[in-house]
């Protein structure tokens, strides 16, 4: 009965967060998006997504069951599969210890465990280890991943931002102010 219902929470939960269009617990300003008056030509396709991607919390709750995908999203595709491999090695550790019928909620949480098995040093380390590469590695994803993005946006902005360039004064020009009206609609 009690993995009918986790198999069903799991699933509605799955279903949901694929079902949802944005969930967000932050506020979000739209002058955050950097406008261009036009694309410039220069710019390829991977900076243009780069300047209109924005980490949200789908793409959190996402970055959860798929390891490495805030770095797959932003074009960082080696970091992305080291982040899958380790997380895999945290579930090969996770396996090990189903395999061996133990919990790995038991060893971590219960101190009386040492006592009744001759193999809790090796099972207490390999939960740990596990527990540890599942939760940086979603860690990593999320907090480095926000960081390269930032980055690298920046980077962009500055390389394609307007340039203002001042013509010098020659002699004998005098400078004229002018006035106008524009309408726009």
């Amino acid at each position: 009965m009690k993995y009918a219902v986790l198999s069903v929470w799991l699933v509605l939960t799955f279903w949901a967060n694929l079902r949802a269009q944005d969930i967000d617990i932050y506020q979000h300003h739209i002058n955050s998006k950097f406008r261009f008056p036009s694309v410039p030509r220069q710019m390829d396709f991977r900076e243009f997504d780069l300047l209109s991607t924005q980490i949200r919390m789908q793409d959190i709750f996402a970055a959860t069951v798929m390891p490495g995908y805030i770095h797959f999203r932003i074009y960082e595709k080696r970091t992305g599969y080291w982040l899958l491999g380790l997380r895999s090695l945290g579930y090969g550790g996770l396996i090990y210890l189903s395999a061996r019928n133990k919990s790995w909620a038991n060893l971590m949480f219960n101190p009386l465990a040492r006592y009744l098995d001759r193999q809790y040093k090796t099972d207490i380390v390999v939960a740990y280890a596990s527990a540890f590469l599942i939760m940086g590695t979603f860690l990593y994803d999320w907090i480095h991943g926000r960081y390269l993005l930032q980055h690298k946006q920046a980077k962009i902005r500055f390389k394609y931002a307007p340039v203002v360039t001042l013509n010098p004064i020659t002699p004998g020009c005098r400078p004229t102010l002018t006035a106008g009206v524009s309408f726009q609609w």
